[in-house]
């Protein structure tokens, strides 16, 4: 089974990579799985994969990229199953104060595919966080990539039984799909961009990144989705005070992020990467706050403004020098 899977994971790997340096991949293999067993062999295999896809797609380890996802990856883990689950322990609460009967609740969550699935892909997203705590890096990022896909199915399915769908609006519910589950997907993108000797043991620095992403993931998502604990920032002019907050606050990063690198620090870059997601939504919900509320020349303002923003950075974009990879801790 190992041979099958080292030919696998090594037909990942770019052609010309491959023949350069395939026997030399296929030795440290061998020397690392020797008398291993199946779980450690499977692991190596996954990460020897993960590499070559990885450097298919442009995200070597020398890549700043990499490097920059290495630095956000717990805040990532994290953050990609604080808003599921700080949504579903908030509901459970509220049906417990209003009484909902036990059958209730066991026609929302004990349906089989809706257990297995919806269920299972939180208690897999919530194993990739605490791994990635702790150092564990494989199984946080397969666990967190079974997850997100447990969940996503999760939601196709329970889409096809609204009566939305039957109508013919399929299209508007699975952007909707794509508003809620799009940020956990892009965490969840972000980890598995890291290379894995990017990503080290359990580290201080590493536990504050991972309870910021618990603290972005629980609180900031939920409240741009209409769920979060502080009902007043749900909707209105709060969430759309909050959305400005975050979304100048990503600005900003971004903004110091160029001249922090040229002087090698990658921090204000990471915490940019790693915010992204949620600043994203955030800003979505304030312009479609003022859309709905009748300020449809605000929105488009807004709108404009924030794309000249991110063109003129991106322009602004000078070559980064090559440096030595910053430690993921």
């Amino acid at each position: 089974m190992s041979g099958h899977g080292l030919k696998f994971a090594l037909l990942l790997h770019p052609a010309a990579y491959r023949r350069e340096r395939g026997e030399e991949l296929a030795s440290v293999f061998a020397d690392t799985t020797a008398g291993m067993g199946r779980w450690t062999t499977a692991r190596e295999v996954i990460d020897l994969a993960g590499h070559g896809v990885r450097l298919r797609i442009g995200l070597g380890s020398d890549g700043l990229p990499s490097q920059l996802a290495a630095l956000a990856a717990p805040f990532a883990a994290t953050a990609a199953v604080a808003g599921g689950l700080a949504s579903q322990v908030v509901d459970l609460a509220r049906w417990h104060q209003l009484g909902v009967p036990s059958k209730v609740l066991w026609a929302e969550y004990g349906s089989f595919h809706v257990f297995l699935l919806g269920q299972g892909g939180l208690l897999l997203s919530l194993v990739a966080a605490i791994a990635a705590v702790f150092g564990r890096w494989t199984t946080a990022r397969l666990s967190g990539l079974v997850g997100l896909l447990l969940t996503l199915t999760n939601t196709m399915i329970m889409l096809t039984y609204s009566p939305s769908w039957a109508e013919g609006q399929w299209a508007l519910l699975i952007a909707r799909a794509v508003v809620w589950y799009g940020p956990q997907a892009l965490w969840v993108l972000i980890l598995l961009a890291a290379p894995r000797d990017l990503l080290g043991p359990a580290t201080r620095r590493r536990t504050w990144s991972a309870l910021a992403g618990a603290l972005m993931g629980g609180f900031a998502l939920n409240t741009a989705l209409g769920l979060g604990p502080v009902r007043s920032l749900n909707n209105g002019a709060g969430s759309v005070v909050l959305a400005l907050v975050l979304g100048a606050t990503e600005l900003a990063l971004l903004a110091v992020a160029v001249p922090a690198l040229l002087r090698g620090r990658y921090g204000p870059a990471a915490a940019a990467l790693a915010g992204s997601p949620i600043a994203f939504l955030m800003f979505s919900t304030a312009v479609s706050h003022l859309w709905k509320s009748g300020g449809h020349g605000t929105a488009v303002a807004l709108f404009g403004i924030a794309a000249v923003i991110a063109v003129a950075l991106s322009r602004r974009r000078p070559t980064i020098p090559d440096r030595q990879p910053p430690e993921a801790g």
